[in-house]
């Protein structure tokens, strides 16, 4: 995979302070702007670095997820980097991540390469290793986040899902609506197929999903059939064991639960998806000190 990092509006910071950057990645599969948000507590030995990377949901940017989720206070408390990669208007209408697109979510092929090729880039000059990459998302984000983990499970420690649907729920644009609507298949069929397409490279992954109750755009069943398929995938995949967890918030419709008013798609009044998702990652090993990391 052939990738190229450019630097829009990129500096160096002072020893001791936090930096926010927006930058370009480039490859064979096309380019997309991201965030990259480094904290002023990132631990000066890279074996003790992790990275969260943030996909935000249909409309949203880089920039509103991160106010919406306030991920990069969670990071400045916890010494990690949250990369936020953006979707274009030109790629979906309404910015969403092409989850449910066959051609998009192959391995090695369309948005799914070109996101593992963006986050491999920021983790190898960051000097994050892949037991310390952990993927969060959000809806159409959230979706597409459990795609790049079925398609490269090797790459990444932990997967944590916010209001979104099983990996490979939907082939087509009509699917995916119904999964939206009614909820996706039987989450033991979807765990065969997400262990098939992992194939040599399958592993157990930590896996969180998180759900709003009252949601009226992605059917909370779904949250049901995400911790089945992933049940699956870890009952037949090798390597340590990974915890799994999940959540369903009473009252929460299509919204990250406990997020801030300045972002979009948030319900400020419910719990603390954030935190919630922080202390799972800890407990799973994906952030925090090196030991007991993979």
């Amino acid at each position: 995979m052939t990738s190229a990092l450019g630097c829009a509006s990129a500096r160096t910071a002072p020893s001791g302070t936090a930096e926010t950057t927006r930058r370009t990645f480039t490859s064979a599969e096309g380019s997309r702007e991201f965030v990259l948000f480094r904290p002023a507590s990132l631990p000066e030995r890279r074996e003790d670095r992790a990275l969260v990377v943030m996909l935000h949901g249909c409309t949203q940017t880089a920039d509103d997820m991160a106010r919406g989720t306030r991920m990069n206070a969670a990071a400045e408390a916890g010494g990690f980097l949250v990369v936020y990669p953006e979707q274009t208007a030109a790629a979906h209408p309404q910015k969403c991540w092409n989850w449910y697109t066959p051609a998009q979510i192959a391995r090695d092929h369309g948005e799914v390469a070109m996101l593992a090729g963006l986050i491999d880039s920021v983790a190898g000059a960051e000097g994050v290793s892949a037991g310390s990459v952990s993927l969060v998302g959000m809806s159409a984000g959230a979706a597409m986040a459990a795609n790049l983990a079925v398609a490269y499970p090797e790459r990444y420690a932990a997967l944590a899902m916010h209001s979104g649907l099983p990996a490979l729920a939907a082939g087509d644009l009509t699917s995916a609506l119904a999964a939206m609507r009614r909820g996706a298949s039987a989450g033991d069929s979807l765990g065969a197929r997400a262990l098939a397409a992992m194939g040599a490279h399958a592993r157990r992954i930590a896996v969180i999903a998180l759900h709003g109750a009252d949601d009226k755009v992605v059917a909370p069943s779904n949250l049901r059939a995400t911790i089945v398929q992933w049940t699956a995938v870890n009952a037949g995949a090798p390597g340590s064991v990974a915890p799994m967890e999940e959540h369903l918030f009473p009252g929460v419709g299509h919204a990250w639960s406990g997020g801030s008013p300045e972002g979009t798609y948030t319900a400020p009044a419910g719990p603390d998806a954030t935190s919630l998702i922080m202390r799972f990652l800890r407990g799973a090993g994906a952030i925090g000190p090196r030991t007991g990391r993979p």
